[in-house]
């Protein structure tokens, strides 16, 4: 095993191996630990790319929903509890019910979309998928609010919900035409 040398003038020779050495680290650290570097401005992307970036989510409601506008079916009436039991979920995990009003707008959502289902399970099977696909549709109206708004659920998800909302929405009304 070779050793490596280090060559420094003569008189830093003492100094290094002295307790000089421990209070020079000490100081060089504290430097490092408090001096703020200022980031560099982010790359400026190409407007598509930037366009991609913001709207992945869109992009993900349509590729998952590619089949339904090949095969339009009827979703079955108790599918519209599951989107204010969405946002209900998401917004009690990111803690967003300070507000009590946008509290008792999502329980109003609920209730509405409760009763649209019950409705519609008990209506003619013409009926029950309009009004399927009518309480899709209102609710890409909830998520464009939210997505607007920023509120109970990230703007990605919003996003997201608009998009395969408008699209479950829009193809049980085309199964419900094409019968």
């Amino acid at each position: 095993m070779t050793e490596m040398t280090v060559v420094v003038p003569r008189r830093w020779a003492g100094w290094a191996r002295t307790r000089h050495l421990a209070a020079m680290v000490v100081a060089m650290l504290l430097v490092a630990l408090r001096h703020r570097h200022t980031s560099a401005a982010p790359p400026r992307r190409h407007p598509v790319a930037a366009a991609v970036a913001r709207g992945w989510p869109a992009g993900l409601a349509l590729l998952m929903t590619v089949d339904m506008w090949f095969a339009p079916t009827v979703f079955a009436p108790w599918t519209l509890l599951v989107l204010p039991a969405g946002y209900l979920l998401i917004g009690t995990w990111r803690r967003q019910w300070g507000d009590r009003r946008a509290l008792a707008a999502q329980l109003a959502g609920a209730a509405g979309w409760g009763g649209l289902a019950v409705v519609a399970t008990v209506a003619s099977a013409d009926v029950a998928g309009v009004l399927v696909g009518v309480g899709w549709l209102v609710h890409a109206a909830w998520d464009a609010w939210y997505h607007r708004t920023g509120a109970v659920v990230p703007r990605g998800y919003a996003l997201w919900c608009a998009v395969f909302d408008v699209a479950v929405g829009f193809t049980t009304l085309l199964a419900v035409l094409s019968r």
